[in-house]
């Protein structure tokens, strides 16, 4: 079983902002900004289930500041 995820949100303007800056989307990517950079095509509806994962990779970041991710704690 997995635990639910309470994801907030401040891009007001995506489809899956809800009320209160909560994002209803059933999954999201997280990638470092340097994968948004080699994949200029990663966005919804562009991506090939499952496709586009195997072609990332795993995109290491040596800090927040290098990702989208307010809650990165590098281990």
């Amino acid at each position: 079983m997995l635990a639910s995820v309470n994801v907030k949100c401040t891009v007001n303007n995506c489809y899956f902002w809800a009320k209160d800056n909560v994002c209803s989307a059933d999954s999201i990517l997280i990638t470092s900004d340097q994968a948004v950079q080699d994949h200029p095509s990663m966005s919804f509806g562009n991506e090939e289930e499952g496709n586009l994962i195997q072609a990332i990779g795993s995109t290491p970041a040596h800090s927040m500041t290098e990702t989208a991710c307010h809650t990165f704690k590098s281990r």
